[in-house]
């Protein structure tokens, strides 16, 4: 049955913040540092993963302040990862409508596309503050986020759907 023609919970609030508060702790634990190219970046993805589906719940300004949190955590340039997340929320919002109606491989496809342009527009910031590149291994992260991106969403999307009520429920004999 299609995404479309079910029911779906309204998301509460506790739940975008519980994901987001769990996204930032995995990208923030020490394992993090040794795995670093490879890892996904939790916050990106559930970012563009909330705004695509709840988009007057979630935008620029949480991923503004999950920024903040992940620069002031990671002890980065204060401000590259609002940046970044600021722009890759702004570009889901301008095309949620259109990704919506995606199915989720393709939908991985664009947040790969996201998650490159976040993972780029901060390489580009520590260029121009004078660090040395990193490597493409840095760009790593960002196609397993695109390979976990399907099964986040079915996951994610269990918990929203109702089943619907039979119609013999409502039949009268």
């Amino acid at each position: 049955m299609p995404v479309s023609s079910q029911l779906l919970r309204p998301v509460r609030g506790t739940l975008i913040f519980f994901t987001f508060l769990v996204a930032l702790v995995v990208n923030l634990l020490p394992w993090q540092v040794g795995l670093a190219n490879f890892t996904p970046d939790f916050v990106a993805l559930f970012i563009v993963y909330w705004t695509l589906n709840q988009p007057r719940r979630v935008g620029v300004g949480w991923a503004f302040v999950l920024g903040i949190l992940m620069d002031v955590g990671d002890g980065n340039v204060l401000g590259q990862h609002a940046f970044a997340y600021s722009v890759i929320a702004f570009l889901t919002l301008a095309r949620q409508r259109q990704l919506n109606v995606f199915p989720f491989w393709q939908q991985a496809f664009v947040a790969l596309g996201f998650l490159l342009l976040s993972q780029l527009l901060m390489v580009l910031i520590r260029l121009a503050l004078g660090s040395p590149f990193v490597g493409w291994g840095y760009f790593a992260g960002c196609f397993l986020s695109a390979v976990i991106w399907t099964p986040l969403s079915n996951l994610m999307l269990m918990y929203h759907q109702r089943k619907p009520k039979s119609e013999s429920k409502y039949e009268s004999s």
